[in-house]
Order: C-alpha cells, then sequence, then structure tokens
C-alpha cells in the first residue's frame, strides 16, 4: 500500500473517532487526536467548537443514503477549502498535501480540510461511500466501511449481536 493511500485510510479512521467523540466532552476530542498521533494536550473552548462544527458536516457525509449524495456534501466541504499545496512542516515530516489554510491551521480547520481529502481518496479508490452510521439500536457511531467483503452495517461486533439476538427473539 502506498503511504499515500495508508495516510488516507488512517485519516479516514481518525475522522470516524473525532466524529464519535464530538458528541462528548473536550477531554474526549482531546484523547481521539492525540490516539490518532496528533501532538496535543488541551483543546480550549473555540477549538473544540470547531472541531464539533466540522465533525458535523463530516457526520452529514456518513448519512449519506448513496455514494453520490456523499460526494456532492464532499464537495461542497471540499469547495470551502483551499488549493493543495505541499508542505514539510518546516522539515519535520515527509513531504504531504494539505488543503487548509497554512502548517498553523486550526483544529477544526485542518481536521475538515483534512478529513475530506482523506474522504475524497478513499473514494476514488473504493468507489463506496468512506463512512457509515450504525445501524445498531441506539447507537449513532460513524465508522469506516472500507472492509473486505459485504458492505459493513455496524460500527461493531458488539452491535452486530445485540441486532441479530434482538431479530432472533422478535422471531420467538
Amino acid at each position: 500500500m502506498s503511504r499515500f493511500k495508508a495516510g488516507a485510510v488512517h485519516a479516514v479512521q481518525r475522522c470516524a473517532d473525532v466524529i464519535n467523540a464530538a458528541s462528548r466532552d473536550d477531554g474526549a476530542l482531546t484523547e481521539a487526536l492525540h490516539a490518532s498521533g496528533e501532538d496535543l494536550t488541551d483543546l480550549t473552548t473555540e477549538q473544540a467548537r470547531h472541531l464539533r462544527d466540522s465533525a458535523t458536516a463530516l457526520r452529514a457525509i456518513a448519512a449519506a443514503g448513496s455514494l453520490t449524495e456523499a460526494c456532492e456534501l464532499l464537495n461542497t466541504v471540499l469547495a470551502g477549502c483551499r488549493a493543495p499545496r505541499l508542505t514539510a512542516h518546516e522539515d519535520t515530516t515527509p513531504w504531504h498535501l494539505h488543503i487548509d489554510s497554512d502548517d498553523d491551521a486550526e483544529w477544526g480547520e485542518w481536521f475538515l480540510a483534512s478529513s475530506a481529502m482523506a474522504l475524497a481518496i478513499t473514494i476514488t479508490e473504493t468507489q463506496q461511500p468512506p463512512l457509515g452510521i450504525c445501524q445498531g439500536t441506539d447507537c449513532d457511531n460513524v465508522f469506516t466501511t472500507h472492509s473486505p467483503g459485504r458492505t459493513r452495517r455496524y460500527c461493531s461486533p458488539t452491535c452486530s449481536t445485540r441486532a441479530r439476538v434482538a431479530a432472533h427473539r422478535s422471531r420467538l
């Protein structure tokens, strides 16, 4: 797998994790970003609000009913991003693409732009929506859909099992 594609896969997973953390407290947002490798200790209230706004826009893409709808929503997000540019963060990382304003962009802008780019890359590779929303009862977690085999409907084996047991019990 190319570094470019591997980076997109990682960023799509980060996107799902941050979207899910956005419904919890600011510490959950910090933890989700830190778990994905971002160097961050605390978020300001304003930064957390911007991240939540970005997560809301990206959740809509996950909730899309079709690939076409997901692409239309993603195109709207991409239209608000900057032109692509290459950066190596003052020689601290390998060269890579950014579509946010600068190397010190605010967390919400960076998250929205980097996630949008990763979602676009994933869509072009798979021709499928890159995110989904769990169909489990009382669960609205976002999850990545890139998996071998059939399309995922649940965020975890736990939600899948609960649905299967509930369906079995309803037939009794």
